[in-house]
């Protein structure tokens, strides 16, 4: 029985679910998730009524009979799934935090926008301050559509924090709140990362924290970018990756560029950031996920995209690959494996 189907009859033997409650339930990649629910379907093993899918007498058995139970709830409720709570120094950063959150441009496709939920943010940096990123280092972010910057800064614990940035309305809004907090080691800059790292950037930094698309030339991109900004042996980085756009076997090319670039993985946190992505928006447009769905999906009822937290340390200087044939337009967000990403 195929991995994904296991993890969907085990959240069904629990009681029934909405098409978006069964993406939080496995961690397989999208188009696999699709393909499995709809052979599911087809063998009747599964129904869909209304906006939920229940479990039929045929494929309750047949879960039964590969000894599948219930899916018990086992995540942490205090820190649900992140590995820290927001206490004390964190839980102030927090509540300033949402309120200038509150206040940013909205997200758009065209540089793949989606926020992460405002206690993810402020979560990354609080694993930072765990693992001895934070306090006193010079920290570099390429892309913050997050404001991770703005929730570093709140803390008044880092050093120099950089942001390179390609939309103009988050230069400009990233940039009026440091002015308007006084921050002045918080700058921001225009920087498209197709384009080479301006050299007053490189070597320079202890920490990178980034957010990249996930196709292949732009992660490389992304964390090649960041890599020639770190000051070497001990330096660390941290970005987010999906299950749901970026199988394992781009998982497993990945991770053996991490490893090529003279980086570990020291952690992964699965599921750790949620992304408030549009809800009726989304099952109204393009994206191939609802144009390749068994049917008319229902609204989504809960923040049902997630991806996990990495984080890498450099075992001295690190190694960058060449950067050859970087894809223009649209080829640089989308591919294949991209459902929920608009082509």
């Amino acid at each position: 029985m195929d991995r994904i189907q296991k993890q969907i009859f085990r959240a069904l033997l629990a009681g029934p679910g909405t098409f978006w409650q069964l993406i939080r339930k496995q961690d397989g990649h999208l188009a696999h998730f699709l393909e499995v629910l709809e052979k599911m379907l087809a063998r009747e093993l599964v129904r869909s009524e209304g906006s939920y899918i229940y479990l039929t007498a045929k494929g309750e058995k047949l879960a039964r009979d590969h000894g599948l139970s219930p899916l018990e709830p086992l995540t942490c409720p205090a820190c649900e799934g992140k590995t820290v709570t927001l206490q004390g120094r964190f839980a102030r950063v927090l509540e300033e935090f949402e309120e200038i959150a509150r206040q940013r441009p909205p997200a758009v496709a065209e540089f793949d926008q989606g926020y992460v939920d405002t206690r993810s943010t402020v979560a990354r940096v609080a694993i930072m301050y765990r693992r001895g990123d934070l306090e006193g280092q010079d920290v570099l972010l390429i892309g913050d559509d997050d404001l991770t910057s703005i929730a570093i800064a709140l803390t008044g614990m880092a050093g120099r924090i950089t942001v390179l940035e390609v939309d103009d309305r988050l230069v400009e809004f990233i940039d009026a709140q440091a002015r308007k907090k006084g921050w002045s080691n918080l700058s921001v800059q225009k920087y498209d990362v197709r384009y080479p790292l301006p050299l007053e950037f490189q070597g320079r930094y202890d920490t990178f924290l980034i957010d990249p698309v996930e196709t292949l030339p732009g992660i490389s991109l992304f964390l090649s970018r960041c890599a020639m900004s770190l000051r070497g042996k001990g330096s660390a980085g941290y970005f987010g990756l999906t299950h749901l756009e970026a199988s394992r076997d781009k998982w497993y090319l990945i991770q053996k560029l991490v490893l090529d670039m003279n980086f570990v993985i020291t952690d992964i946190i699965y599921n750790f950031q949620e992304y408030e992505l549009e809800r009726e928006g989304f099952v109204s447009k393009d994206y191939p996920l609802v144009q390749r769905a068994f049917g008319r999906l229902p609204v989504p009822d809960i923040n049902w995209y997630t991806s996990n937290f990495f984080r890498l340390e450099a075992l001295g200087k690190p190694r960058v690959p060449e950067q050859e044939n970087i894809p223009a337009g649209r080829e640089f967000y989308f591919d294949e494996e991209a459902y929920a990403t608009l082509p």
